[in-house]
This record gives structure tokens, C-alpha cells and sequence, in this order.
């Protein structure tokens, strides 16, 4: 029997019993009914039909409301999509090598994917634009290009999926972080960011088996003690903490590409990502209370962080030392301010800061940032100046 049978149906059975229940003293009854109680009858019993139409519509579309919703959640979560299909493949890899392989391939791009929508929500983050594609290859020897929207990897595949998901995740890094500035980082300052995004990835992932191999077979031996791409490294893990590696340290690296127009090396502009990354450092230590320059000015980078850290100072003294701070920072020639703060109370500041310069001609909101901090919220704001700034 097709749908419109069944609906037919199923109406006809709804008539017949909304007919049978009608009170004794509203049914028909040619001898004793009135003209008036025959029409009061005949509206009811139309009501009803109409309900009986409302009801079978709706009968019929469900079907292709279910289907139209589950294409919808596809197209919007195209990563949880791509689990399920891992997971049921996984299920099948007896049947074939193919299939594991998919299966292995799945889980990865899954996993990488979501971390990319998660922190790159409507698509505009210049500093991870890039998804992943994973092509399995013969060779020993990994390659990554950019290809639709991905960073394709080429590599051979491990009995241990741990190493798998490991090297898939740092080639991902090495062609898809800040894709449009890398060539410009001092060489220190890159694997530092790199290393700081590959050790991101694998602990909010719980990919622990393949940090472990990380530490073990690639920071251990890379990151020597003391050496810059340690300090940094770490600097940018203690940054993290606070929500400002995705908010802040990313998206003024990456700037870079569009900041230093069409340099080809890194020269005069490594050395400003090195003076950044001294400054980062220094930020990343500051203790509670402690005042720290937090801003950056040469050619190419000119930055200025403000951490809201103690609220009491709003509550004394309102936004006018946040004010005055902001505009001294613009005077000195800060392009981009990004304004932080962890916590509820925090971040409503932050957010009357950014306000009070809505209308200013001169100050334009570019982005926010926000990430759960031990158990917390954080924000980071990111505001550029074209100048000296008045509200």
C-alpha cells in the first residue's frame, strides 16, 4: 500500500470517529433539530474536516521533512557525517583492505575537520582556512598540497593508527597553518607555531597515544633545551591556556601575508616575528597583577594585547583606564588591539569596550574568539585602528 493510500486511510478512519463521538445532543435529527443547531453541526463537522486535511498534510510530508532535516545536518556537519561513515566501515574492514583503509582515512579527516570548524566557525579564519584529505600511497616518502578547499596528504599507511593520525596531522599543519605568511616566520618561529598547533590538536582530540609519539619522536628531538623553538613553543602552550594562541598569536601572524604585501623572504619581517615572539614570551609568564608591556610596534606587525584580568578596577573606575589605554596604544602606532578576558563578568567588559568605540570612524571590529578555559569561557576581540582614535 503507497503513502496517499495509507493517508486516505487513516483520514477516513479519523472521520468516522469524530463522527461517533459527537454529543448525543448535537446529532442530526431531522424531527427535533432546529435550523439554527443543523448549521452550529454543520460548522463543527467542517472544523473537523479541516483538521482531518491539516493532519494528512502533514502525514504525507514527513517523509521528505525527515529527509530535507537530514540533508540539512549533512551539509552542516559534514565531519560527524564522515565519523559515522568511519565507524561503519571500520565494522566492515574484515571484508577488504579498501575498506579499512577508508575506514583509517575517515577517522582521521573527521577528527582534523571538526577541530578546523570548530575553531574557523564561519569560514573567515585566514590562520586555519583549510580542511584535510587524506590519499594513501605506496611510497614511504608524505607529500601535502592544497586542492578544493583541502590540504590533500599523500603518505602510506601504518599498522598503528596512532602514527597515522600523528603524521596526517602534521603534514595538515606544515601546508595549512597561516598558509598565506609562513614563508615570512623566522624558520624558529614556525615550528614553534607549528609544534604548538600539532600538540593542540592531539590533546583536545585525545589522540594521547600519538602525542606520546610526538613528544617522544619529533619535540624531543627538535626542540632542544633552551633553544627558541622550546621557549616559544612552550610560550605559545602557556598562551594557549589563557585563549590567546588561537585569538591573538594566529591571526597577527597570519596578517603578515597581507601586511607585508609582496616580500618573498623573510628578512627585516623574520626579525619582527622574532621581536613578536620575544614579546609573546614575556606576556605568557606575567603573573597575576603584573603589569607588562604587551605591545608591539615595527613595520610590518604593530599589536597591542589588553587583558582584562581584575574586574574591581571597572567597577571603581568604570571603562575610562581601558579608554585611555586603547587610544595611547593607537597614538603609538598599534594597528591591531585585541582585547581579552576570561570569565563571565570579563568578558561583559570587554564587550563595553568594544561597544564604546561602535561608532568611531577610525576603529573597526574584525573578529571575536571565544574557547572553554578550564572550565570557563574566554574571549579575545580583535579591533584594527586606522589612526589616532577618539570616541
Amino acid at each position: 500500500m503507497d503513502t496517499l493510500a495509507v493517508c486516505s486511510a487513516v483520514r477516513e478512519s479519523l472521520l468516522i470517529i469524530c463522527t461517533a463521538y459527537t454529543p448525543k445532543t448535537t446529532r442530526f435529527s431531522s424531527a427535533a433539530m432546529t435550523l439554527s443547531a443543523s448549521d452550529g453541526f454543520l460548522k463543527t463537522l467542517e472544523v473537523r474536516r479541516k483538521m482531518l486535511d491539516w493532519v494528512t498534510a502533514i502525514i504525507i510530508s514527513l517523509p521528505w521533512a525527515a529527509l530535507v532535516g537530514f540533508l540539512m545536518y549533512v551539509v552542516k556537519n559534514p565531519e560527524k557525517v564522515e565519523k559515522w561513515s568511519s565507524l561503519i566501515n571500520r565494522a566492515f574492514s574484515f571484508a577488504s583492505l579498501r575498506i579499512e583503509k577508508r575506514s583509517v582515512a575517515q577517522d582521521i579527516q573527521s577528527d582534523i575537520n571538526s577541530f578546523v570548524r570548530k575553531m574557523n566557525p564561519k569560514g573567515k579564519n585566514s590562520a586555519i582556512p583549510y580542511g584535510v584529505k587524506i590519499h594513501w600511497i605506496g611510497d614511504t616518502t608524505r607529500e601535502a598540497f592544497i586542492r578544493n578547499g583541502k590540504v590533500v596528504v599523500r603518505m602510506q599507511k601504518h599498522n598503528n593508527q596512532a602514527r597515522n593520525f600523528l603524521y596526517a596531522t602534521m603534514e595538515w599543519v606544515k601546508k595549512g597553518l597561516i598558509p598565506e605568511s609562513r614563508h615570512l616566520l623566522d624558520k624558529r618561529v614556525l615550528k614553534a607555531l607549528d609544534f604548538a598547533l600539532i600538540s593542540k590538536v592531539l590533546t583536545e582530540k585525545k589522540r594521547h597515544d600519538s602525542k606520546q609519539l610526538f613528544i617522544d619522536e619529533v619535540y624531543g628531538t627538535e626542540a632542544k633545551t633552551g633553544s627558541l623553538v622550546e621557549r616559544y613553543s612552550k610560550a605559545f602552550g602557556r598562551l594557549d591556556g589563557m585563549g590567546l594562541f588561537m585569538g591573538v598569536v594566529l591571526p597577527e601572524y597570519s596578517e603578515l601575508g597581507k601586511n607585508a604585501g609582496c616580500t618573498l623572504s623573510s628578512g627585516k619581517v623574520g626579525l619582527e616575528t622574532l621581536g613578536f615572539a620575544e614579546m609573546l614570551e614575556k606576556f605568557s609568564k606575567r603573573t597575576h597583577g603584573e603589569e607588562i608591556d604587551s605591545t608591539y610596534c615595527a613595520e610590518s606587525i604593530k599589536c597591542a594585547i589588553m587583558l582584562i584580568a581584575r574586574s574591581e578596577k571597572y567597577t571603581e573606575r568604570g571603562l575610562a583606564p581601558y579608554l585611555t589605554y586603547i587610544n595611547k596604544r593607537c597614538e603609538e602606532g598599534a594597528r591591531s588591539l585585541y582585547l581579552c578576558g576570561i570569565g563571565e563578568t570579563n568578558i561583559q567588559i570587554v564587550r563595553k569596550i568594544r561597544d564604546a568605540y561602535e561608532k568611531s570612524k577610525k576603529i573597526r571590529f574584525v573578529s571575536e574568539t571565544t574557547e572553554p578555559i578550564r572550565g570557563k569561557t574566554s574571549i579575545v576581540i580583535h579591533l584594527e585602528s586606522q589612526g589616532q582614535v577618539s570616541i
